[in-house]
Parts: structure tokens; C-alpha cells; sequence
């Protein structure tokens, strides 16, 4: 096959990823997940006039000029703690003890504070001892939310602020994407699990559980289908087993040239079609991609840094299309480095050519406000390319990866066609 482009590897991929189903779950089970449907308040909130403030109800016209020197004297006709329902309607000249979130009675439509008053008369009167405007701190009926307005689009990844938002109006069976179960496998004969010492020629296995901690990162379900050494029968059997099982199954090591490099014999044994195994980008040429049905497989290579870069910027577009959560920001360019060693500068063709740029250096750096930013890797890397909204203001004082920026987090090694 020929080497391909990631532009051309991530529209691959998204081609061949179709939607995941549907489930409904309950309230505190719908956390972390995508929302699958919108989602439509069946009520007006808030429901009522709600007072705004502890203090008085009043009709405005008749605190609207009140002072110390010359106060409002009003008759208090009842209180309405929240939650109760007001029994009487407010006239000018008269007053109901309100407390904040109850409604505001007939006749009212001003909230005086009740700093700005004095009780008299053992709580049958009321001085108000300071101007309050007509209308203030009254929230009218439906200011925040109409009936039947949209609330949460489909989507949506639900956190705990949604969490709530649902509970307002009523969601208790939340329609979200199941979460993919993606199936890892780490291949090598030379390779054992971390809580072995490693004998002479063994290496622990660190591939497997990065490429777990990022798909649970991503919201998905992981299923560790273990360490396959390098022997077709038992590649097959693994591979097979995860496609029985999975969404996803991400392999790593045994996609090269060599000839113990047996995973895509093996992918193609499973019934398993190859779209690519080769991208241009450097360390991480050798990357393997294919499908069985809706069934996706990705060969990521042996190498550390490779196995996580690739799988950050080829393992993302599923996630997106089977309902994982992603996230949404901005692009933060970030100095690059030509083969030739040259600075890519202000001076200098925006963006850089993917197919002869390399980041190289450690993986800290600065963002474009200026801000210094930490990434999980140290040592050389390549995040290899990434295709940032370029400003020409980017600094190059300090050779980083691309980061995504998202609120306060900023996030390494994406690419912006994958959320």
C-alpha cells in the first residue's frame, strides 16, 4: 500500500466509523456519557415569580422614593416562606414577609431587601428605609428557561453541571451513546506485564496500559485482552476475540516490516479489510488501520512515544461518531522545526508542510498567550503534524507539540478535524 497523509488517514477512518447505539440510563449512570438526544424542559423555570432576596413584597410605586428621612410605612399582611403558596394579594400601602425562592404574591412586583427595612409593631408593620426600583429583585416567570425550550442538545457530553439540568426538568431516563468497548492488546514475545522483572531481552509492558488510560480518558469502556506474543495463531485468536467483543481494538507493535511483524496477516485472517498501514509522519510511520463490518482495528506501532501519538490522533475520530465525549476549544500553534534544523518563524509559510516537519525536543513549551504548558512525555517526541488555525503572532521560542485549549485544560497532540 502506499503512504498516505494523516488528512487522508483521519477522513479514512471517520468513513468507516458509524454511530454507536442508544441506550437509556439512569440519572447518576448518564455521567461521562455523550447525550444522544435533545432534550426539552416540560416546565417554565422558574415555575412563578420568584423573590430574588429575603425581605418584603411590595407594589413599587410604594418604595419607589422611600429614604431614612422619610420612610415607606407598610402593613405586613402575611409571610411566605419557600415552598408555601401566598394566601393573600398585596394592595398599595400593604407588605408580605417573603423569603428567597418563594413565590411572589398577587399585587407585587418588587422584592424590598430586608437590610433596607425595620420591623415594627411585633412584625405587623414594616418601615422601608431605602429606595428600592419598581421590579427589582423579582425573577420573572420562565426568565431562565421556557416550557419546551431546548435545554441539552444532542451530544452533549454530560458532567455534573448537566447532571443538574437534567434534574430540573425531569430527565431521569437519559437517552446517551453506550460507551465503545475498546479491546487492547499488547503484542511481542518480548513482553511482560509491569509487575514482572523483566529478564535479559524482556521489556514490561507500558503500550497497553497508555493505550487504556486514554480510551478511559475519552469515556470508553477498556476490555485488556492481555499480551499476545509473536505467533499468528494466537494474533488471530486475540483479534478475533476482540472483534466478537468490542468497538475497537487497538494492537500495538508487530506492524512493521519484519518479519515477526505478523499483526495484519493476522487482521486479514479475522476478515478484517486494511485501509492504510502506512502514514507520513516520523516516528510512527507504520500504523495500521482496518474495518470488519463495523467492527475497527488499529495497529499502533511498538514504539512508546509512537503507540500514543498515533492512537491520540487516529483513535480520537471514533470516539466523536460512537458517542465519547470530546471536547471543544481552540487551536494553539507552537515553534516547529524543519529536517533542515530551520525555525519556522513569523517569516516563515504557515502551516508548516506535514510531510518534512518534525517536532523535536522536550515536550514543554509555551502556548501562543505566553502561558507554559506541561505535557505527560518527556524526552524527544513527534506529534509528527497537526493542521492548527496558524496565527503568524505564534511565538517559536520554544519547540512544543500542538495543544488543544479547552477552558483551563490544554490538551496535547490533537487535531482539530477529530472533535
Amino acid at each position: 500500500m502506499d503512504m498516505i497523509s494523516m488528512d487522508e488517514a483521519i477522513r479514512i477512518v471517520l468513513q468507516h466509523t458509524s454511530p454507536i447505539d442508544v441506550a437509556n440510563v439512569g440519572l447518576m449512570d448518564a455521567l461521562g456519557c455523550t447525550l444522544a438526544q435533545d432534550v426539552r424542559s416540560d416546565i417554565d423555570m422558574p415555575p412563578f415569580d420568584k423573590a430574588t432576596m429575603d425581605g418584603y413584597a411590595v407594589v413599587g410605586n410604594d418604595v419607589a422614593v422611600a429614604c431614612s428621612e422619610d420612610p415607606a410605612i407598610l402593613d405586613v399582611i402575611e409571610e411566605i416562606p419557600a415552598g408555601s403558596v401566598p394566601q393573600e394579594t398585596v394592595s398599595p400601602g400593604h407588605a408580605a414577609r417573603i423569603m428567597t425562592g418563594a413565590p411572589v404574591p398577587d399585587g407585587a412586583d418588587t422584592v424590598v431587601m430586608v437590610e433596607d427595612t425595620v420591623s415594627e409593631r411585633d412584625g405587623e408593620g414594616v418601615r422601608v428605609l431605602a429606595p428600592t426600583e419598581p421590579g427589582r429583585n423579582v425573577a420573572p416567570l420562565g426568565e431562565d428557561v421556557r416550557r419546551g425550550q431546548v435545554v441539552l442538545e444532542a451530544g452533549t457530553w454530560i458532567r455534573p453541571p448537566e447532571i443538574g439540568i437534567l434534574a430540573a426538568v425531569g430527565v431521569v431516563g437519559v437517552p446517551v451513546y453506550r460507551r465503545p468497548v475498546v479491546g487492547v492488546v499488547a503484542t511481542g514475545s518480548e513482553i511482560v506485564e509491569p509487575g514482572n522483572s523483566p529478564a535479559a531481552g524482556q521489556i514490561r509492558n507500558s503500550n497497553g496500559y497508555s493505550m487504556m488510560a486514554q480510551a478511559l480518558r475519552s469515556g470508553a469502556q477498556t476490555r485488556y485482552l492481555g499480551i499476545v506474543e509473536d505467533d499468528e495463531v494466537a494474533l488471530k485468536n486475540v483479534i478475533s476475540r476482540g472483534l466478537d467483543d468490542c468497538d475497537v481494538v487497538l494492537l500495538s507493535g508487530g506492524v512493521s516490516a519484519g518479519i515477526y511483524d505478523l499483526v495484519q496477516g493476522a487482521m486479514r485472517d479475522c476478515g478484517v479489510e486494511i485501509y492504510f498501514d502506512r502514514i507520513r509522519m516520523k516516528p510512527g510511520k507504520p500504523l495500521t488501520f482496518g474495518a470488519r463490518g463495523s467492527k475497527l482495528v488499529f495497529g499502533l506501532p511498538g514504539n512508546p512515544v509512537s503507540a500514543v501519538v498515533g492512537l491520540e490522533l487516529l483513535g480520537r475520530p471514533f470516539e466523536r461518531c460512537s458517542g465519547c465525549p470530546g471536547v471543544t476549544g481552540r487551536w494553539y500553534g507552537a515553534g516547529w522545526r524543519r529536517r533542515s534544523g530551520n525555525r519556522l518563524g513569523a517569516s516563515s509559510s504557515y502551516p508548516p508542510d506535514p510531510s518534512r516537519s518534525t517536532a523535536v525536543g522536550k515536550v514543554t513549551g509555551w502556548a501562543t498567550t505566553g502561558r507554559r504548558t506541561s505535557f505527560p512525555f518527556r524526552g524527544r517526541t513527534a506529534c509528527s503534524w497537526s493542521r492548527p488555525r496558524w496565527r503568524r503572532s505564534t511565538p517559536a521560542r520554544k519547540l512544543t507539540s500542538c495543544c488543544w485549549r479547552s477552558g483551563s485544560a490544554i490538551r496535547p497532540l490533537c487535531h482539530p478535524q477529530l472533535f
